[in-house]
This record gives structure tokens, sequence and C-alpha cells, in this order.
């Protein structure tokens, strides 16, 4: 029996124009409810080392693929980050069947005028989920009820974006990362 070798082909060849055709997901996903890319999976490492993973609400996003979500700044990923900065966050569509991977730098935002602007965008009932007497994970008992107070706990985190990887499922599977070094950008096929 022999096999022939399969030729992967990529849709893309420039990387500006990847860039542009993921930016166009994101900006798409804005205008539509329950778009795929409206929420994702964080993956932080914690201090132990033991990777810890949560699903996240995209709150915004920049031209350069850099990713915001919103957070209590006493949450186990707000620590994670500040400990190591280094972070993921994952996307999959199971209609397209397409993975994609945005990996990169996060910082903690808690204070300034981006935080500021955010927290004014956030409906006046969201807002209470950042003003809880405990931190968020605290054990209580099942008939405590939550107290909450006049200080907010809220901060964003900005995911960095220094690259980006997509698969696409089907036949043939198709993969490709791109990648920021000092302002290039690099598109590479890889072997799915």
């Amino acid at each position: 029996m022999e096999y022939s070798a399969i030729i992967l082909k990529s849709y893309f060849t420039d990387p500006q124009d990847f860039k542009n055709f993921l930016f166009g997901l994101f900006k798409e996903a804005t205008h539509q409810r329950g778009h795929w890319l409206k929420h994702g999976v964080l993956a932080t490492a914690q201090i132990t080392g033991v990777p810890s993973a949560r699903t996240v609400v995209i709150r915004d996003f920049s031209e350069a693929l850099d990713l915001e979500i919103h957070s209590d700044s006493r949450s186990n990923k707000v620590m994670d980050i500040q400990i190591n900065p280094r972070a993921e966050i994952l996307f999959y569509d199971p209609v397209t069947q397409v993975q994609l991977k945005c990996y990169g730098k996060m910082t903690v935002i808690s204070s300034g005028p981006a935080a500021d602007a955010a927290w004014e965008k956030i409906p006046a009932a969201s807002r209470k989920q950042y003003t809880s007497l405990l931190a968020p994970g605290t054990v209580i008992d099942y008939s405590e009820e939550l107290t909450y107070k006049p200080k907010k706990h809220f901060c964003i985190l900005k995911l960095e974006t220094e690259g980006v990887e997509f698969l696409k499922l089907g036949d043939p599977h198709q993969r490709m990362r791109l990648t920021k070094k000092e302002g290039a950008l690099s598109l590479e096929n890889l072997v799915p």
C-alpha cells in the first residue's frame, strides 16, 4: 500500500492578511449574540506550577488582537497572573471545528482611565459582583448570604497577544501560527 503525501496549502500566505482575518472574526463577535469568540478558556499557572483553567467573557479586543476580560481583583486568576504573567485563552467553534489559541503576557489594570472607563460601561446590576465582602472562591456555609460593600474589587486583565494558533479540523486539517516578534508579524504553517 502506498501513501501519498498531502501538501498542506494555507488559505493565507501573508501574515497581515491573516491578522486582519482574525480581527474581523473578533469584530463579528461583537455583533452576534452567542458568537464563539465571546467566551474562551483562560489558562494560567498557579504558584505550585499546576495549571488552572476557567471560562471567561471577552469584554474588548484591539486590532493588535490584544484581549480584555474583567475580574474581581481578589480572584485566583489575578494572583496567578501577578506571579506568572504568561497566559493563554482558548476558543472553539463546534460548528466550523475551528480552534483558536491566543497566548502572551497578561497584565492587571486596576486603576486609571482604562479601568474607570470599563467600570462605567458595566450595568449597575452587574457591578455588584465586584463588591462582595468575601473574595471569589472563599468557602461559605450553604445557607450564608453574600454581603456586599461600597468598595469595588474590579480590574481588567489584558492579554498582550504575542501569538495565535489556528487549527481547522477537516480533510485535511489545517494549522497555522501567527507570531509578533519585535513588531514584525510571522505566519507559519504547522503540521496539524
